[in-house]
């Protein structure tokens, strides 16, 4: 019997790498943790964000670090892409999961056969009720606060749906007052606005302390009422995992039989380590993950590695209402409308829904009439808090189908510190996802009606999620996919991929929870195996 180093090495700290870490370190085996970014303590991000002048970088409060850059860090992302944005990924330990909104949603079993279903995508190799019982260890692992009796496909069934085992483990939270008056006035026209289920808590929950409304969810909840990958990795390492922060892993050795022999990383200084183990995991974000594969030369047989890439296209829309509605109080999303989700003609038009961004507004505001260069002083003020009181901001997620042409590749040209390189970007947005943009306008017009509203932004411009989807994608066929069913590499069967990357439908919801469910499954059986 050969010595290792431990049974399993894990590359990535995230929300999923830190949840299969915790499976396989609570299943009484040996776990190495290894992260590339630093390890940075919640209240020093707090701290960094409220000084930072750009807080439309959720990257920002983590630093841009020249041995682990970001997907913001100049040069770092060479983007070919028709959005106005790219999506925000972090490397720190706890992962981009530091830095989401708590959001968590569930897939619908339809949206787990896409193509079974609608003839469009691809089906995923098991279907909702083989997920479900992960789904509900996640809830209540990282204490998702919702309303179990809600219908998630927007088609108004009067039950629950997705089915579900377990009711919810928290109670919703309350609904903030603009959701309120926004509710009350466009349900007349048809509209049903729902709460939204979130890992933040509504009541002490696992050490953590209720939610009481900072406002500041994205990046970092200020009193640790939010879970995030942080959160993840400290359950881990109490149940015996061992982290190593600032390890950039940057070699994977491999046999002639295309097994994993060692795991190879380097210092921020230069100062390189090697581990060994009977199981390999890699769980980076969607763009990281295939980027160390392809950096060695792994998984690619099939030429779909860093393809297919998912990320949610969306538009932003927004509004004075005739009345003061205050956002920026409470949770800094709240509220959903999910009738666009479920429609009939989803094999033509991306499914879509609608949360209502409730981020204090102020900053956006106070742009707009600096712009317009007519106000100062208290004419300045005056105007500010009004516009403030009054704004809606609203945006829908659609989602996008795997399209090959759309993914990730290394940008050898760029170098970090290290002389690790960059990569490129290319994505288009769907035609598939273009198709409801009539239909959301017609929505918007109708929702300003009903609030006695004047424009601010109509909807028109593309921009994208921080969810990456597809660049590792998983099926049943090694000549079509880079992971089965049990997220095993094809091509390698002591290497797992543990990323929201294997995604093969992206739905229009959130990832995480689904994500979070699949690192619950695959940690479960990795520990089986060794």
């Amino acid at each position: 019997m050969p010595d290792f180093d431990a049974d399993v090495v894990v590359v990535g700290s995230g929300a999923l790498g830190a949840q299969v870490a915790y499976e396989i370190a609570h299943a009484g085996k040996s776990v190495i943790i290894l992260e590339a970014g630093p390890n940075t303590p919640d209240w020093r991000l707090t701290e960094n964000f409220r000084v930072s002048p750009r807080k439309d970088n959720l990257s920002d409060p983590f630093g841009s670090l020249d041995y682990a850059p970001n997907s913001w860090t100049p040069g770092y992302v060479s983007a070919d892409i028709d959005a106005d944005t790219i999506p925000g990924t972090i490397r720190s330990v706890g992962g981009t999961a530091r830095h989401w909104t708590g959001v968590a949603w569930r897939l619908l079993p339809e949206e787990m056969k896409m193509r079974s279903t609608f003839g469009v995508g691809r089906d995923w190799p098991f279907g909702y009720d083989v997920l479900e019982p992960f789904y509900t260890a996640a809830d209540y692992q990282i204490g998702v606060a919702g309303l179990t009796e809600n219908d998630d496909s927007g088609r108004n069934l009067g039950h629950t749906y997705p089915p579900r085992s377990k009711p919810y483990p928290l109670p919703p939270e309350a609904k903030p007052y603009f959701i309120q008056r926004f509710q009350m006035r466009t349900a007349a026209r048809g509209y049903i606005t729902q709460q939204m289920p979130g890992a933040r808590v509504t009541e002490p929950y696992d050490g953590r302390p209720a939610c009481i409304g900072n406002n500041i969810c994205n990046p970092n909840c200020p009193i640790g009422a939010k879970y995030s990958g942080q959160k993840a990795v400290e359950r881990a390492v109490k149940a015996g995992a061992q982290l190593r922060h600032d390890a950039i892993v940057d070699t994977i050795a491999v046999d002639g039989r295309g097994r994993i022999t060692s795991i190879s990383y380097q210092s921020p200084t230069g100062v390189r380590s090697t581990l060994t183990a009977r199981r390999y995991v890699i769980a980076g974000h969607g763009f990281e993950t295939p980027k160390l594969l392809m950096m060695n030369g792994l998984a690619g047989r099939t030429g779909l590695l860093g393809r297919n890439m998912m990320i949610h296209p969306s538009l932003n829309m927004s509004f004075f209402a005739d009345e003061p509605v205050w956002t920026g109080r409470g949770q800094a999303v709240h509220g959903a409308m999910v009738q666009r989700r479920l429609m009939k003609d989803r094999g033509e038009t991306a499914g879509g829904f609608y949360q209502f961004v409730n981020s204090s507004p102020v900053a956006d505001v106070a742009a707009d009439i600096l712009k317009e260069g007519r106000l100062v002083g208290a004419a300045f003020d005056e105007e500010l808090r009004r516009r403030a009181s009054q704004v809606i901001n609203i945006q829908i997620l659609l989602e996008d189908l795997p399209v090959p042409d759309n993914g990730i590749a290394l940008n050898p040209g760029w170098k970090d510190r290290l002389g690790l390189p960059g990569l490129r970007l290319r994505y288009r947005i769907p035609d598939y996802a273009k198709a409801a943009l009539p239909r959301t306008i017609a929505d918007y017009a109708n929702w300003v009606q009903a609030m006695g509203g004047t424009p601010r932004q109509v909807p028109g411009q593309w921009t994208v999620q921080h969810h990456i989807m597809g660049t590792t994608i998983m099926g049943d066929d090694p000549d079509t996919s880079i992971v089965d069913a049990d997220l095993r590499s094809h091509d390698h069967d002591n290497l797992f991929l543990v990323t929201t990357g294997v995604f093969p439908s992206a739905s229009c919801v959130n990832p995480t929870l689904t994500g979070i469910a699949l690192a619950i499954r695959a940690g479960r059986h990795i520990a089986g195996e060794v």
